[in-house]
């Protein structure tokens, strides 16, 4: 994976309230920054996110608004104001290798411990959102970040960034399915989310518009299918998977 997708984080004082008593404690806390965006010498968005990585974050960002368009070559660099995105030339656009994504029941399920094996900051914090890029087990991108929506734009910025091909990738969320959050899922070009949350009734319609599968309270023996079952192979006849 490109960079250090990790969320940085300090120590705070506080009083740790508990059976009747109060003590003295710490805890530690997800970091977060206000900074602006600017693409081609204009600012294009006031951003607040996790410290790390920018620079995905800005290109993420910009492709998900439609900013940058495809085939178009970015450079994304840091300055006093913030962090200034260029469009400096061309790049090879990604051909889609066009086969049907199906993904089996017990591969989801094996999914559901992911998260936590990917993330310090949340075990740290329980202050941060996760989500990863993966395909047969494997990870192909992974980010974090105190907002959810921030979570895939950095994932669109490293999808962009390196030209991954996510065609046949689940995306292995841990927040809520709003609408915003299922149109940013497509916009990457994935076809199925598994979250470990649950989903809104807008988040559910949008999915089923979009032909996108989306499976939420993921576990590590069972899940929720909620849209476009048909990518879902169940494995045996009486799947590990409660569906």
């Amino acid at each position: 994976m490109r960079g250090n997708q990790t969320s940085s984080c300090r120590e705070y004082p506080c009083l740790l309230y508990r059976k009747g008593g109060t003590e003295a404690a710490s805890a530690m806390i997800s970091d977060e920054i206000a900074w602006e965006l600017w693409l081609n010498d204009r600012c294009v968005s006031h951003m607040t996110s996790s410290s790390h990585e920018l620079d995905v974050l800005a290109v993420g960002y910009c492709r998900q608004q439609g900013l940058i368009k495809d085939g178009q070559a970015v450079r994304a660099f840091y300055e006093n104001r913030g962090v200034s995105v260029a469009v400096v030339g061309i790049k090879p656009t990604l051909a889609s290798k066009r086969r049907p994504m199906t993904v089996t029941a017990e591969r989801l399920c094996s999914y559901g411990t992911l998260l936590d094996e990917l993330s310090a900051a949340h075990h740290m914090t329980h202050g941060v959102h996760e989500g990863a890029l993966v395909q047969d087990g494997v990870v192909l991108a992974y980010a974090e970040d105190v907002s959810r929506y921030n979570v895939l734009d950095r994932l669109a910025g490293e999808v962009y960034l390196r030209n991954i091909d996510t065609s046949q990738a689940v995306l292995v969320f841990s927040g809520r399915v709003p609408q915003q959050v299922a149109e940013k899922t497509s916009a990457l070009g994935v076809s199925c989310i598994a979250s470990r949350a649950m989903a809104t009734s807008a988040g559910i319609e949008a999915a089923e518009r979009l032909g996108l599968t989306l499976i939420c309270a993921l576990r590590s023996d069972s899940f929720r299918l909620f849209t476009h079952e048909e990518r879902i192979i169940k494995s045996y006849d009486k799947d590990l998977c409660s569906l």
